[in-house]
């Protein structure tokens, strides 16, 4: 029974110390591992830093972009309003131009036609009068009043 005790003995301090061995490769191996995470962490360190200041350079711009082109946009809108205003003031300006010509227009052509209508209206009554003589004036009482204006 001694030599069992003692065959378990060795048997645990066997354990004992291939648990230590595993314990001191498992540390080791993580040390290595740490050494070669923290390497390849500085061998990117500098590429992400770079790609971090561009992506915000990026932005910057990007937001710089923006503002002038709502500015611009705000530009735009601001000229065509005062396109179509003057537009607007240049039709009205047409309008009344036009409306002077065809009212001078008018005067133009309608005071001599007037002129020459009563001019007619008088060689045509001469004519009548010439002919005919003078007309009788009526003593007939008209039983309907005549209307101003016939067609109302």
């Amino acid at each position: 029974m001694q030599i069992l005790l003692i065959v378990a003995i060795v048997l645990i301090a066997l354990a004992v110390s291939a648990q230590t061995g595993v314990l001191i490769a498992m540390y080791l191996m993580s040390r290595r591992i740490s050494e070669k995470a923290e390497a390849l962490m500085n061998e990117t360190r500098g590429p992400l830093e770079s790609s971090i200041s561009n992506l915000k350079t990026v932005s910057y711009d990007l937001a710089e972009t923006g503002k002038i082109a709502r500015g611009q946009a705000q530009h735009i809108q601001e000229t065509v309003a005062e396109v179509r205003e003057a537009i607007r003031e240049q039709i009205g300006d047409v309008r009344g131009t036009v409306g002077d010509t065809v009212t001078d227009a008018r005067r133009m052509i309608l005071r001599p036609l007037r002129e020459y209508s009563a001019i007619g209206v008088g060689i045509a009554e001469g004519i009548r009068t010439f002919f005919f003589g003078r007309k009788r004036k009526e003593t007939q009482i008209e039983t309907k009043p005549k209307r101003e204006h016939p067609a109302a």
